[in-house]
């Protein structure tokens, strides 16, 4: 109860000015009373300020109340980060809205409850956007959650290890808060729910399927069709990045990159091209982000991309 009193007494709904030390205090109650590691966030995106090389721990993330009163002194306006995940043994199911993203996740998870059961009660958090953060218990290392942006169902996110969010107590850049929806303790998953959501290996028949579709796109570019198959790829990836909700949009941006990255290392694709057509489009959507930090993540999914050469190319 005293970390839900804290967030209610530190951060109303109309508190705007997020250059108080009320931040600080809950980042603080967090670490302290479910020993949960939190980081500084900026107060317009969700990474952190800090990275794995101050402490060791992705995003600089840390439960030492010493390190987040320097973090916060360096970062006064700083979101509360929490990494989600078997590191602090939760994970956050999301649910988008239409007034916010212009998909109704809650439908899209009563949809998923009628197959696996219904989520039991459990903490949640509300967005400035409206989105509802569901806390549920992370049901242990060995099992792996790992996150997901509409897979499960339009508008439902999962984040799940290697994952973070922002906590509540946190104010936006534009003075909006992120605010605790109730006080109950975090439910555990159900089991039909963890099957679900836990990362499994692939099927014999599974690979095979991937065999099959790999072989079939190595004689479509043998019978020179793999430029066909590039363009349309190319036109497909750029159309979701222009769909793309603005709470997704990094991560729409990352996946397109990702994809045809891919390509362009197969020779399919140009990259001075790719790298243009990702650009506008992400202008195009509207992006707030600069020409550099675009070219940023470009870069990094292309690398990524490197590593990791579609199959059958």
């Amino acid at each position: 109860m005293f970390l839900s009193q804290c967030i209610t007494d530190c951060k109303s709904d109309d508190h705007a000015d997020n250059t108080t030390p009320d931040t600080l205090t809950t980042a603080i109650a967090v670490a302290e009373v479910y020993g949960w590691r939190v980081f500084a966030a900026p107060p317009d995106v969700k990474k952190s300020y800090k990275s794995e090389r101050h402490n060791g721990a992705k995003w600089g993330a840390t439960a030492d109340p010493g390190e987040i009163r320097k973090d916060w002194s360096r970062w006064p306006r700083a979101r509360i980060g929490i990494p989600t995940g078997a590191v602090n043994g939760f994970i956050v199911i999301e649910t988008d809205t239409i007034e916010g993203h212009g998909v109704d996740g809650l439908a899209g998870l009563r949809a998923v409850e009628v197959g696996y059961g219904a989520l039991p009660e459990t903490r949640q958090v509300m967005s400035p956007s409206g989105s509802l953060h569901r806390y549920f218990l992370h049901p242990g290392k060995r099992i792996r959650i790992p996150n997901s942006h509409g897979l499960l169902a339009p508008g439902v996110d999962v984040k799940g290890d290697g994952g973070m969010v922002i906590g509540a107590g946190s104010v936006n850049a534009d003075g909006r808060s992120y605010r605790l929806v109730n006080a109950l303790e975090m439910a555990a998953l159900p089991d039909a729910w963890v099957d679900l959501l836990k990362e499994r290996k692939p099927t014999i028949r599974e690979r095979a399927t991937a065999a099959v579709n790999a072989h079939r796109l190595m004689r479509t570019i043998r019978n020179g069709g793999g430029s066909a198959y590039a363009q349309s790829a190319l036109r497909n990836e750029i159309g979701a990045l222009l769909r793309a909700p603005p709470h997704h949009r990094n991560d729409a941006l990352n996946r397109a990159a990702f994809s045809l990255g891919q390509l362009v290392h197969a020779g399919l694709l140009d990259r001075a091209t790719v790298e243009h057509e990702l650009i506008n489009a992400c202008q195009a959507n509207g992006a707030q982000d600069t020409g550099r930090q675009i070219k940023a993540t470009i870069e990094s999914a292309f690398k990524a991309a490197a590593s990791k050469p579609r199959k059958g190319l």
